[in-house]
Parts: C-alpha cells; sequence; structure tokens
C-alpha cells in the first residue's frame, strides 16, 4: 500500500514538474522575443541618429560654404580649385567637394569633365526638385568605388537654380558603424532605399534581399512577407515587423527611416534551426524529458537524504549587461575596456593615444541648471568624440557620470597632441557643430608598441591621474600622464591622512629668517615659515603641501596657526622686556574670496598686546590680477589697522606696474629667481640685473621700500647695494631658525 502511494505521489509530482518545465519554457520564449524587440529596435534607432547626424552635418557644411563662396567670380575650374582646398580638410571618408553652375558640367581633381545632369539625382537638384538631401548609392561619377552624393541647390536673386554644391562620399564610410551595431553575432544590419536599391547589403540570406525583384517565380508567402514589409516601411518611421517566408523561415526585421534621406537603416535575424526546434514539438519532448529527470534526480536525493534536517536549495541569477550607453550612444566603459585590450593585443605594433574627459562643472550644472540642461551637454560632447573617434578609426564610451573615453592610433607623441589641439574649440572646450562650448579637462595616456604597456583599466586609471593634476587649472585644458604625476598624486592622498593629525597632534611649527639692513648688516626684521615636522611622513618643506593646503582649503587653518604662533612669539618677549623687531606673514591669495579675512586677523590679533606696526602681512604677486579691486580693498584695511603690506615675489607674475602703484603697499619684495644660482653656479645674467635696478629705481619713486630675497654671494651683496635696495634675506646672512635659534641670532646682530 505505501509503495503504491509512493508512485502514485511520485507521477503526480512528475505531471506537476513536467507542466511547471513547459510554463517556465513558455515564459523564456515570451522574455527572449519582448527583450529582443525593444533591443534591436532600439540599436536600429540608435544608428538612424547617429546618420542623421552626418547627413546633418555634411548639409549644414554645405549650406556654410555656400554662404561663404563667391560662386559669380571665376569660372567653374577656379572655384573647384578654391573647393579642393577645403575638401583637403575634409574626413577621410570625403572622397570630393564639388561645383557645377547651370551648365551641368563639373571638373573632377584630374581635370576630367562630367556632366551631372546625366545623375538622375543631381538632375532635379539642379532643376530645383531638391533643395537639399542625400542620393542612393552611385559609381563611375567623378570617383571609382560605390559613393553616394550629399547635394545643396543653388539659386541666385530671383530665386532660379544657378547651379549645385555637392560632396561625394565613400560608401565605405558607412560600413563600421552600421555593420558593427553592438548586438547579437547572428543578427545582420542593413541600409537601404524606400525605392528597394540596397547601400549595404544584410550579410545573411535574407526575404529582404527579394525587395525589388518582380519575379513571378519568388514565392507568394515571399511576395506577403516583403508586402507586409513594404507596407510597415509606409505606415511607421521606425518599428519592427517578423515576416514568414517560404525560403527563409520566419525572420525578425527592425528599422528606422532616417531623416534628410529615403534611406532605411535595419537589423534581421533569420530564424535557426535550433530556434524551429526550441518552438516546435521536439522541444517541448525535450522539457519533458528534462522534467522526469528532474524528477528522477529528486526523488533519488529525497530516498538518500530522508530523515536530514532539511534540504539546502541554489537560486540561478541571469545577469546581462547591456554594450551600449543609453543617454549618449556610445560605448559603455566595461565594452570599451574589452574592444581595447583586443585593439593592443590585436596591433603590437601601433601606437594609441587613450583620452579620459570629463566635463568641468558638470554636477553644478545639474543642480543650478537641472539634469536635462547638464545631459544635453555630455550628448553633445559624447556626439563629437563619437565622431572623432571614427574619423580616427578608433572608439569612444561613456563611464560613470560625465566621464567619457576614447582611444584611436596615433604615429607618434608630437602630432598626436597637435591634431587633438586641433580637435579642440576656443582654448580648453570641445563643442559641437552649433558651437555651444563645454568646459572640459582631459588626461592622456600613450600606450602601444613605444609607450605603456598596461591593462586598458590601468591606463583609464592613469588618465584618472592626469586631470587630478589639473582640475584646479581652468587654464589647462590637458594633462600628458607619467611617472612622476602619479607618485606626486600618491604623495599628496598620503600627506592629506595627516592633516587632521597634524593640527591635533601641533605638528606644525614656525620658523623665522633674518632680514638684514645692508647699510649695516644689522637685523631688521624677519619673515615668518611654516615647517611640519612629522613622524609618519618625516620633516616637509613648505613647497610639498602648501599648494595641496591651497586646494583641499587647508591653507585658510594653517595661515591662522602661524599667525597665532608669531603673535604668541612677539607677546611673549613684551611681557619679558626684551626688544622685537617686524615680523611678516603670508597671506595666501585664497584668502582674497573671504570678504571677513582681515576682520578675522584683527579679531585674533586682540588678544595679545602687540604694537601693530611690529606685524608686516606679505601678498604674493600672483595675487594681483586674481581680484585687484579686492586686494585694493584688503590693503586698506590692513592700513586702517595700522599693518605694513608687503608684496611678495615681486617679479614673478604678470601685474603691471599701474595696479602695483595703485596698491598701497609698503614693500615690494622681489623675487628670488633674480639672485638664483643654478646647480653648476651659473649666475643670474646682466639683463636680470637690469631689471632689479629698474624695479628698485620705479618703487623708490612710489615711495616704497625693497627687500631682495635668495641672496647667497658677496657678488650679490655688492650689486644690491650698488643700486640701493634697503634689504636683504638670503643664506649669505641666514636660513631660516627655529625660535631659539632666531633668539640668539637677533640678539647678536641687533
Amino acid at each position: 500500500m505505501r509503495k503504491r502511494s509512493i508512485i502514485v505521489f511520485s507521477i503526480a509530482v512528475f505531471f506537476l514538474v513536467a507542466f511547471f518545465c513547459l510554463f517556465i519554457l513558455k515564459q523564456i520564449v515570451y522574455h527572449a522575443q519582448t527583450f529582443y524587440k525593444s533591443t534591436s529596435e532600439y540599436v536600429v534607432q540608435s544608428n538612424a541618429l547617429f546618420l542623421e547626424a552626418r547627413i546633418s552635418e555634411s548639409l549644414a557644411d554645405l549650406d556654410r560654404i555656400s554662404q561663404g563662396l563667391d560662386f559669380k567670380s571665376g569660372d567653374i575650374r577656379q572655384i573647384n580649385e578654391r573647393l579642393s582646398k577645403l575638401d583637403e580638410a575634409s574626413a577621410p571618408f570625403v572622397k570630393g567637394l564639388y561645383y557645377s553652375d547651370s551648365s551641368g558640367i563639373v571638373y573632377a581633381k584630374d581635370g576630367s569633365a562630367f556632366d551631372t545632369k546625366n545623375d538622375p539625382f543631381l538632375f532635379k537638384a539642379h532643376s530645383g526638385m531638391i533643395k537639399s538631401g542625400v542620393s542612393d548609392v552611385a559609381s563611375g561619377l567623378l570617383s571609382k568605388g560605390s559613393h553616394f552624393f550629399v547635394v545643396k541647390s543653388l539659386l541666385d536673386n530671383n530665386n532660379i537654380p544657378s547651379g549645385i554644391l555637392f560632396y561625394v562620399i565613400d560608401t565605405g564610410a558607412l560600413v563600421n558603424p552600421i555593420f558593427n551595431m553592438p548586438f547579437v553575432k547572428s543578427a545582420s544590419s542593413f541600409l537601404m532605399t524606400l525605392d528597394g536599391n540596397f547601400i549595404l547589403e544584410p550579410r545573411v540570406d535574407s526575404v529582404i534581399k527579394k525587395y525589388k525583384e518582380e519575379n513571378p517565380s519568388v514565392a507568394a508567402k515571399d511576395r506577403e512577407s516583403l508586402f507586409l514589409f513594404s507596407e510597415a516601411l509606409k505606415a511607421n518611421s521606425s518599428g519592427s515587423v517578423i515576416l514568414n517566408s517560404f525560403s527563409m523561415g520566419t525572420e525578425f526585421v527592425s528599422f528606422a527611416r532616417i531623416k534628410n534621406s529615403n534611406w532605411i537603416v535595419g537589423l534581421v535575424e533569420t530564424e535557426s534551426d535550433f530556434y524551429k526546434d526550441f518552438m516546435g514539438v521536439r522541444v517541448k519532448i525535450i522539457a519533458l524529458f528534462a522534467a522526469f529527470a528532474i524528477f528522477v534526480i529528486l526523488l533519488f536525493a529525497l530516498i538518500t537524504l530522508s530523515g536530514s534536517r532539511g534540504m539546502s536549495s541554489h537560486r540561478l541569477t541571469l545577469q546581462q549587461e547591456a554594450d551600449f550607453d543609453e543617454l549618449t550612444g556610445l560605448w559603455t566603459e566595461s565594452y570599451f575596456e574589452e574592444k581595447c585590450e583586443r585593439l593592443l593585443k590585436e596591433n603590437p605594433n601601433k601606437n594609441y593615444m587613450l583620452f579620459g574627459i570629463d566635463i568641468r562643472g558638470f554636477r553644478i550644472v545639474q543642480q543650478t541648471e537641472g539634469v536635462s540642461v547638464a545631459n544635453e551637454q555630455l550628448v553633445m560632447l559624447a556626439k563629437r568624440l563619437g565622431q572623432i573617434a571614427m574619423q580616427q578609426g578608433g572608439i569612444a564610451a561613456r563611464g560613470a557620470i560625465d566621464h567619457l573615453y576614447m582611444m584611436y592610433p596615433i604615429k607618434d607623441r608630437e602630432s598626436a597632441l597637435k591634431e587633438f589641439d586641433a580637435f579642440l574649440y576656443n582654448g580648453n572646450y570641445f563643442a559641437g557643430r552649433a558651437g555651444e562650448r563645454i568646459p572640459t579637462k582631459t588626461g592622456i595616456v600613450f600606450a602601444g608598441k613605444d609607450y605603456e604597456k598596461d591593462s586598458v583599466q590601468n591606463l583609464i586609471g592613469k588618465t584618472s591621474y592626469a586631470k587630478h593634476i589639473i582640475q584646479d587649472n581652468l587654464l589647462k585644458n590637458y594633462s600628458v600622464y607619467d611617472q612622476n604625476m602619479e607618485a606626486r598624486i600618491i604623495k599628496d592622498k598620503k600627506i592629506e591622512r595627516y592633516i587632521p593629525i597634524a593640527f591635533s597632534h601641533k605638528e606644525f611649527y614656525v620658523v623665522y629668517q633674518p632680514k638684514v639692513d645692508l647699510t649695516n648688516g644689522k637685523v631688521i626684521g624677519a619673515e615668518a615659515l611654516v615647517r611640519w615636522n612629522s613622524p609618519e611622513l618625516g620633516e616637509c618643506m613648505p613647497d610639498e603641501f602648501i599648494t595641496l593646503f591651497e586646494r583641499n582649503g587647508y591653507i585658510n587653518r594653517l595661515d591662522f596657526y602661524v599667525y597665532q604662533k608669531v603673535f604668541e612669539f612677539l607677546d611673549e618677549r613684551i611681557k619679558a622686556g626684551l626688544p622685537n623687531v617686524p615680523i611678516s606673514v603670508n597671506m595666501s591669495r585664497f584668502h582674497l574670496g573671504d570678504e571677513f579675512f582681515v576682520k578675522k586677523f584683527c579679531e585674533l590679533f586682540k588678544n595679545y598686546n602687540i604694537p601693530p606696526q611690529l606685524i608686516e602681512v606679505e601678498i604674493v604677486e600672483r595675487s594681483v590680477g586674481d581680484g585687484d579691486n579686492r586686494l585694493i580693498e584688503v590693503t586698506k584695511q590692513l592700513h586702517e589697522n595700522k599693518f605694513r603690506v608687503a608684496i611678495d615675489d615681486f617679479g614673478n607674475g604678470e601685474s603691471s606696474l599701474n595696479i602695483i602703484s595703485e596698491i598701497p603697499a609698503d614693500v615690494l619684495k622681489l623675487d628670488q629667481k633674480f639672485m638664483r644660482v643654478d646647480k653648476n653656479g651659473k649666475v643670474p645674467s646682466k639683463d636680470e640685473y637690469k631689471i632689479v635696478a629698474k624695479i628698485v629705481e620705479m618703487a623708490k619713486s612710489l615711495g616704497k621700500e625693497t627687500i631682495c630675497e635668495g641672496v647667497e654671494t658677496e657678488q650679490q651683496i655688492s650689486f644690491l647695494r650698488s643700486v640701493d635696495v634697503n634689504y636683504v634675506q638670503g643664506f649669505y646672512y641666514s636660513k631660516p631658525l627655529k625660535e631659539s635659534d632666531f633668539v640668539r641670532y637677533l640678539e647678536s646682530h641687533s
């Protein structure tokens, strides 16, 4: 009895499992068809947009040329010679740019003459029946091989046709973008005209290849399918249709019409034998046997594992990732990496240029102007990169957010960088055809035979390093990766880790470099400079971290830390009744953006009993020009509070003398480059000494004192005395000293 129950139970489970398998099979078929339909339609429409863009650009070029060229001056030969120069700057796929007047005659580059009115399409353009547009495929006229025309009809002042202007474009230019649609290997692309002429035939046997045939021997079922396809084309600008022909079986065709032409781009998938089996009875039988096998396995597992505490189950998840970015129409970053790896592997004797490109301020645009406006910029830039990549025989892609990538083959580094400069518009802007400027920053790395040999993923990382270097430099649009760059960024990241710890553990300290009066050699003041002694990083000099602090905002905290230490030092000496000299402190140019800087500086100063005449504020010359009115205002505010002001590193920037005369500074501090002796012992030139003399003369005429930095030799001292410089600072007298050492130096040189 128990045995019979088990059998009945087993049979019931068998049919239940079989029914479940058939249901799942049906769902898989349904979702596979739905996925195929939506994906293929999207891919076809994306390629249609690409071709529309290319046609629109060609038409826009013809319109621009027709407005900028005087067709009344010179004969046909002369005009076409001028056009051939424009043709030389065109993309490689353009075979020629020509003009023909109302006679229809045009001259090829080899001097031979052709009558364009012999071509039906160009004849219609001559007669004014076509104002502008794109022809079907032609051959033999003005160019060997398969080509097509993009034409604009020209009108005289009375709106009467006076000639045509047209491009001859190689049909091969369409092969790569059309025949390399990112989809399945079994599908095939095609490009045809509405009247049935194929520009690019599908690479598989398909009933649509018989579209123009009027042969009565074509099977009735084939004619029905072709009629269905024809009606779909007439009724819709894009879509898909299932064709059931006698000769080819079931085919799935997606199509999209291309604006400004009578072209149709499409994708056809023919039904394979496996697909027939999958949809037929045999597959259902296979499914039943599969269900029975599953049942037997489950029954065996139940018998062998009976008495166990439970059963474990496993879930299989199927995940599919598209290779096509929906917003921009470019490839995804993952596909880009895969494709580039293949290019580098298959072409070991070639060199490549790889770009990482971001839009400057993309998130700001998103927040202030909206996501749609930001996306418009992204799409425009992506479109331009796609065009460049195609012209150069490369590939472009979109990564996360606004990160775009491009790689293409090059001959050598220098010519590639010059060529890249030609792609830029107005300094650091990429532009679309509409002329909208898009601010970008680009990291570049060279790879291949003579350059970096690394994974594409690592190469992309190196473009990020290069971009990082120029992220705060709005005047520089791209940077080329090198090994030192990566080491510097890694070091910056390491330094950034220890900044908060340095403040909390008081690792920063102040050193003082004496300023000496040239007339008597006595100390008249000192400059306060910051140093960092880190247990992890060692002794850090300002040139290792000040720029980083300016970038990450810590410069404000660091400067005020130095101010406090200087005030404490002076205050302690005053309380002890010890003599003091004025101390100068540095003000970063980034403080100019803080309208409350002087107020905060004065509030800190008031906590100490120090005469303001003992404090001098040094502002670097590079600040001049960043906001001249603001700098003048800050200087006046400091003067109102009795502080002295010096212009530091004078002669290192590009400030005009007029601006310097307007800024009420007390001291001009000459940049040490005028005194610097290089490692080979070379001293500054006579011209540099002449500049120093002129600056000192100018400063005296403006009533300002002068001090020269970087003084190291007796020869320099003699020269500076001869031009009547007031004070000097440099290793000739003293290096920067710790507080205790500076006190001793002050006592012995007062």
